[in-house]
């Protein structure tokens, strides 16, 4: 099969579907130049498979008549390349409406990695792009792909469409960290990380922080990211002994470090769809604290390759995080089958395995 990959964001993510699909068809893949740019810096080379071709577009706004050179690159793309399958990695943008012509002539597969539309604080128009948004998804999309059953029931509940939705784990995001590094893992040490916006829940990690600290003196949260959220809350905890902050942007090349450093990861969110972090983790053999949010319990088997608690809660927070901490050989063996983890169900090869399953029943219809 011929697949075109498109993705105007999840960068990472869509490099290693590619990477996956590629060993059995011939992938095209699609990025955002910027997005490139901002997140993998000049890696794309290294870590994207020589079997895939791709093309970079640049991102504009849809006020912006130069956007009209994207629809054209990429219908160009697509007479040249000539695919029978598009997967597109959905987002809320003016390349709908590119999915919207080409849905006319080429089966879309398309991965909605949030079921619940975010919009930004600033965006006028959030009742219309949302009905757009919906109608999409409900008749121009063949196939769905989601990464949990809880997001198949909330867009059964907005769409229908049942039969044409389907479950596939998100596959752990490997390709862009080194996974051996010289940093040793530091004892007592949790690691929150990744953007920093306020449905994560930094709020409840730093409330629960004395809680903690009142059991366990030597405790520390490395904070790897930047975001309004941390902007907003630093000033609590800069002077805090127990928190180390890295309020920036972390490239691939300093992932390892910081979770090689940590015991554990800690996800307190109180709202999510999933998340990349899981999986992250498990590829450096860590343990988990996730919230009962989202699709992160099934991501994470609760005392097996995690904790899971319930969202919004410092207590409970709190009594995860010195559980975690205390035992040493509980953490051990969660970290152990975290690892069996990202090596099996959440790898590449068995999300490849079923994303061309969703492909196939597509050509068949």
């Amino acid at each position: 099969m011929k697949i075109l990959v498109f993705s105007l964001h999840f960068v990472e993510y869509a490099v290693e579907l590619a990477n996956a699909i590629s060993k059995e068809n011939k992938v095209h893949l699609v990025l955002s130049a910027p997005k490139v740019s901002n997140t993998l810096k000049n890696d794309l080379g290294k870590i994207l498979s020589e079997k895939v071709s791709y093309t970079l577009i640049e991102k504009y706004s849809g006020k912006n008549p130069l956007i009209l050179i994207n629809f054209f690159k990429t219908l160009a793309l697509l007479i040249r390349f000539r695919p029978d399958i598009i997967h597109y990695q959905e987002a809320r943008d003016v390349s709908n409406l590119m999915i919207l012509v080409c849905s006319r002539f080429i089966p879309i597969v398309a991965t909605i990695h949030d079921v619940l539309p975010r919009f930004s604080k600033t965006c006028r128009y959030v009742s219309l792009l949302t009905w757009f948004s919906k109608n999409i998804r409900k008749y121009l999309y063949h196939k769905i792909i989601v990464h949990g059953f809880v997001l198949k029931e909330e867009l059964v509940k907005n769409i229908g469409r049942p039969d044409d939705i389907v479950i596939i784990p998100h596959g752990c995001l490997t390709s862009f960290v080194r996974q051996t590094s010289a940093a040793r893992e530091e004892p007592h040490t949790l690691l929150f990380f990744g953007r920093m916006e306020k449905y994560k829940g930094l709020k409840y990690l730093i409330d629960a922080e004395p809680i903690v600290s009142r059991e366990i003196p030597d405790f520390k949260i490395i904070i790897a990211g930047s975001g309004e959220d941390l902007s907003l809350n630093i000033s609590l905890i800069k002077d805090n002994r127990h928190f180390e902050i890295h309020d920036r942007y972390i490239p691939n090349d300093e992932v390892s470090e910081f979770f090689c450093r940590s015991s554990a990861v800690v996800l307190p969110y109180s709202t999510a769809s999933q998340s990349g972090i899981v999986g992250m983790a498990y590829v450096f053999g860590k343990p988990v604290i996730v919230t009962n949010v989202g699709s992160l319990p099934e991501a994470v088997e609760n005392d097996k390759s995690g904790i899971v608690i319930p969202p919004n809660d410092t207590e409970s927070l709190a009594k995860a995080i010195i559980q975690m901490i205390r035992d040493e050989g509980r953490r051990k063996r969660m970290g152990d089958y975290a690892m069996n983890t990202a090596k099996n169900e959440l790898s590449w090869e068995n999300a490849a395995k079923l994303t061309q399953k969703v492909y196939k029943e597509c050509l068949a219809h």
